[in-house]
């Protein structure tokens, strides 16, 4: 009996050795891809620059000369870069999240809500009026507050930005129990469609027409990153014309 259990032990370790060892390659591999993101979509900047201003270049000195087809083609060439170089800054933001620096402290949800909103001023001047948030009672989230800042940027801007309504209406509220906070960021918008509940974390995952909503379809997934970086975990309740929810929970500072 006293064998029996030695070697279920012996086993019992040896399996929790090879779950280690599997989180670890894992991990490696993860930052190495983060590395090569990274040294990708910074050194691309430098050759897109370049090519955006000889054809800006191009237009100025020799636009008067060229026909309308001409002019268009050009035109098409200078939003094709414009959008290459949104979606490398995004691409260099998802790299930056994964890498090894994380800085936890203290913030104030509600310090980190209107924050937001003074980020969102420029590109929605009265979204100020539309973003409520609430809590129950004064919560603390210990977590690193510039991506706590751009998680919920990036979320209440895919709330404005994908909703028709004639009064936008955004509601964070905020939650904790003992082994996690939890944030929540309901809208009044167009609703996501079940089907694409988990299509929409991945890389460059767009649902509308560029030309109807403008962006690089890299939001979801950086929350989703952020959100992963904290140890939690982030879910859509949503419907076509109903809104959508988005439900977080930031695992609370680990015991490590």
């Amino acid at each position: 009996m006293i064998l029996k259990s030695r070697v279920g032990n012996r086993r019992y370790g040896e399996c929790s050795q090879e779950v280690v060892k599997d989180e670890e390659l894992k991990a490696d591999k993860q930052q190495e891809l983060d590395e090569l993101t990274y040294i990708i979509s910074h050194d691309l900047q430098e050759p897109l620059r370049m090519i955006t201003s000889y054809v800006q270049l191009l237009n100025k000195r020799y636009g008067d000369k060229l026909d309308d087809n001409a002019k268009d083609y050009i035109k098409y060439a200078v939003d094709g870069s414009n959008r290459l170089k949104q979606m490398m800054d995004d691409l260099l933001t998802y790299s930056r999240i994964g890498r090894p620096h994380f800085n936890r402290e203290d913030i104030d949800p509600a310090n980190a809500v209107e924050k937001v909103k003074s980020l969102l001023k420029s590109r929605y001047p009265d979204s100020a009026d539309k973003i409520e948030f609430a809590a129950q009672k004064q919560i603390v989230i210990n977590a690193d507050k510039e991506l706590i800042i751009k998680l919920l940027y990036h979320l209440a801007d895919n709330s404005l930005k994908f909703n028709n309504s004639p009064k936008p209406e955004i509601k964070i509220t905020a939650d904790e129990d003992d082994e996690n906070w939890s944030i929540s960021v309901a809208d009044n918008g167009l609703g996501i469609n079940r089907d694409y509940h988990g299509k929409i974390f991945g890389i460059f995952q767009k649902l509308h027409n560029h030309n109807d909503y403008p962006g690089s379809g890299m939001g979801l997934a950086i929350c989703e990153k952020i959100v992963n970086k904290h140890n939690g975990s982030i879910r859509l309740d949503s419907e076509p014309e109903k809104g959508s929810t988005f439900h977080i929970t930031i695992k609370k500072k680990d015991k490590a």
